[in-house]
């Protein structure tokens, strides 16, 4: 069940790829539709502090990448439409109750509603791009759901901001209507049974991916960056709140690295593919994300917020094709969703890390004569990490 050459140079996609392009697009509009603007409405329209934020961002989080490699058992074990339909639901629901909930309980549900359906539609939707692929055409159908997710990222800020000067609660009903389109999408048009020629579930469950040394060394490395990217939905919003007039700047802000993702995304990548090895590429993006947290922490203005949202964009634009494509590589064919399961409980840690880290550091720093520290720990978080991917004994599989 993949997509096959027609041609020399050119990739015929088949109807169920195009499906999963669509359904990713779909969610994207509608993820980044809300929660860019999610820690603005909860800092402002709520009143929350800082540091309750972080605990909302590191709940949701942790509900849906700590739960990824039970998630992504299932999905090789059940079915990966089935998987996706129901996560997407899930998110449906948990986004729409962000539109009626005022209160930190009601917000804890709804975070952990959100993070559950992510839970069970990441994974899965990963391994049946992976499925749905040739071995021949992988990195380009890679690169179209990347450039779809970033279409998203332009899109969905500015349709969040432009509905944010009405109200928040059309923020969230939109976003949740999208999830629901994405979920018929997702039950009209996949097939209901992917899985990989010849191959079938693993009885063993989790244990040959857990016992898998070299793709944990990898995860442990790869949660030590994402501890840096999980600072976008929360360092950006805290200063926007400072520099910026109102959430449509900061909207403005998000689809502005939105368009640079669009733009250089191939470039990038392709002249790191061609000049860099994989931990070399993975090192120089995660310096890119600490130096663009440096910048807007430092250089406290639209402009420097602007800058440095940029720099850390590129970062990003290096690190996630990259990252994702290593785990599709250390990946047995019978078990995909449980290599990314289990990568994804890497992500939830480092976002952990990340989200509670940076809301304490924000929150008793800020406006105070140690201002500057977060983000110079942020910076030094970085180098360490780029370092110890440059001393990585064995290169990650190329």
């Amino acid at each position: 069940m993949t997509s096959s050459d027609t041609r020399p140079g050119r990739t015929r996609l088949e109807a169920p790829l195009l499906v999963l392009l669509a359904d990713t697009f779909t969610m994207a509009v509608g993820f980044y539709m809300l929660v860019p603007l999610l820690a603005y409405h909860l800092l402002n329209n709520l009143a929350l502090t800082v540091g309750v934020v972080g605990v909302l961002a590191a709940i949701r989080g942790a509900s849906q990448q700590g739960l990824m490699p039970w998630s992504g058992l299932l999905a090789d074990r059940l079915g990966h439409r089935r998987a996706i339909a129901t996560g997407v639901l899930l998110r449906a629901t948990g986004f729409g109750l962000f539109a009626v909930v005022t209160t930190v309980p009601g917000l804890v549900v709804a975070s952990v509603l959100a993070g559950l359906g992510g839970s069970l539609f990441h994974p899965a939707s990963y391994a049946a791009y992976t499925l749905l692929s040739g071995e021949r055409n992988r990195v380009q159908v890679y690169s179209l759901r990347e450039i779809l997710s970033n279409l998203g990222f332009v899109c969905g800020p500015l349709l969040g901001g432009l509905l944010a000067g009405f109200d928040f609660q059309w923020v969230a009903a939109a976003s949740a209507g999208l999830f629901l389109v994405a979920f018929v999408i997702t039950l009209v048009g996949l097939p209901r049974d992917m899985h990989a020629e010849g191959t079938a579930p693993d009885p063993a469950g989790l244990l040959p991916v857990l016992r898998d040394r070299p793709f944990l060394g990898f995860c442990a490395l790869v949660a030590g960056t994402w501890v840096l990217v999980s600072q976008l939905y929360l360092a950006v919003p805290v200063l926007a709140r400072d520099v910026l007039p109102s959430s449509v700047g900061l909207g403005a802000v998000y689809s502005l690295a939105a368009v640079v993702m669009v733009v250089v995304m191939l470039p990038m990548t392709r002249a790191a593919d061609r000049w860099l090895a994989p931990r070399q590429s993975l090192a120089l993006a995660t310096l890119g994300l600490a130096a663009g947290l440096v910048v807007m922490g430092l250089w406290q203005s639209a402009v420097g917020l602007s800058v440095g949202v940029v720099v850390f964009t590129l970062g990003q634009v290096l690190f996630s094709p990259i990252m994702n494509s290593e785990v599709s590589r250390y990946a047995d064919p019978s078990s995909v969703a449980s290599y990314f399961g289990v990568h994804g409980l890497a992500l939830a840690i480092g976002g952990v890390v990340g989200n509670l880290g940076g809301g304490f550091m924000y929150g008793r720093l800020g406006g105070t004569d140690a201002a500057a520290v977060p983000w110079l720990v942020l910076g030094g978080w970085g180098l360490v990490v780029c370092a110890l991917f440059l001393r990585r004994s064995r290169p990650v599989p190329a």
